[in-house]
């Protein structure tokens, strides 16, 4: 029986973010209460890209350095109408079954100006990889993205 090429492909680049460079970037494992996982998949996928792209981590759920827990997730808008996103990280050691202890933990909040159709101030490559959400939820997931990057660089270091 011949394995199809697409699906040895599609292995390998499973696999090879752990060989690649594993020893220098931290392995960070993403995770969202099952409870919160509609509200902060726009979180999760801006970080997501955000850590993969970056020259410091690496996201995967196995050999992880580092579980981060996103929690707590808050939209509104404020007085003069910016969208405002707040939510917790959490970093805990990494456990399969249970939760990891708590090591770290910081508020993050986001604000930014609802405007769809003004995306030429944004990374283009990022977009492209947020490709399946609405524009909304798109702009969402880029700014949470960035913010939650910056943040854990700031707390691994």
């Amino acid at each position: 029986m011949k394995i199809p090429e697409r699906f040895v492909a599609m292995f390998m680049l499973g696999l090879l973010p752990l060989f690649v460079s594993a020893a220098e970037k931290t392995v960070i494992d993403l995770k969202v209460p099952f409870a919160e996982t509609a509200d902060l998949a726009p979180a999760q996928a801006g970080a997501t890209v955000y850590l993969m792209q970056s020259d410091w981590a690496l996201v995967s759920e196995v050999k992880e350095d580092v579980a981060v827990w996103l929690t707590g997730y808050e939209r509104k808008k404020n007085i003069v109408g910016q969208q405002v996103i707040s939510l917790t990280l959490e970093i805990r050691e990494p456990s399969s079954i249970r939760i990891g202890n708590l090591l770290k933990t910081r508020e993050v909040k986001v604000r930014y100006w609802i405007n769809p159709s003004d995306t030429t101030r944004f990374k283009q490559p990022i977009l492209n990889e947020l490709d399946n959400l609405s524009t909304e939820l798109k702009m969402e997931a880029y700014f949470l993205g960035v913010r939650i990057e910056k943040e854990l660089k700031d707390l691994l270091d």
